[in-house]
């Protein structure tokens, strides 16, 4: 494994810190040099580390349907001095080229839509073939037209390598192959 500096989680999430470790989750799939996507990347909090692990030879786009959202998360990256992420404004991911993300992070974002179809098939749509993703979501009340059953999200998607349900959220790592 190659040696790389990994700085210490953000300090602006000082709950979240202790529930959540962005490195742990992301080491598995991210490398130098990747191109990555932080699909419902709110102010940063995996933007920021996904940024360190692709170094300056890769790529971050941070997608949130949020502008305050965006500002916060850019105000954080010109005080740190990352010039690898580029921000956008969206609720979808059409402006990103078919095949050509490496791995894409969609945490907690399909419960917070109604678009759960069309986002999932633009999520295999940007994957290269071999790339992966992982997807998330909370399970939520039946009565909201954005939540999902686990068998609902776990339907959305054609190439899911690997699935996984908790009392609250059910996730998904997709393959950019074909199945």
């Amino acid at each position: 494994m190659e040696d790389r500096h990994i700085p210490p989680i953000i300090l602006s999430f000082p709950l979240r810190r202790f529930f959540e470790n962005p490195y742990k989750i992301l080491t598995p799939f991210v490398r130098r040099g990747m191109t990555v996507v932080d699909h419902g990347c709110g102010p940063g909090f995996y933007t920021i580390p996904l940024s360190y692990l692709v170094g300056k030879e890769g790529i971050v786009y941070a997608v949130d349907s949020s502008a305050k959202s965006i500002k916060v998360l850019e105000s954080k990256l010109k005080k740190k001095g990352i010039n690898n992420v580029k921000t956008f404004v969206s609720r979808n991911l059409n402006f990103i080229p078919s095949a050509s993300i490496d791995f894409l992070l969609s945490k907690d974002v399909l419960c917070c839509t109604v678009l759960h179809k069309e986002l999932a098939r633009e999520i295999e749509r940007v994957l290269k073939p071999g790339g992966k993703a992982l997807v998330t979501i909370r399970i939520g009340k039946r009565s909201d037209p954005r939540s999902l059953s686990a068998e609902e999200f776990f339907s959305l998607f054609t190439n899911i390598e690997r699935k996984g349900l908790s009392r609250f959220h059910a996730w998904v790592i997709l393959s950019g192959e074909k199945k």
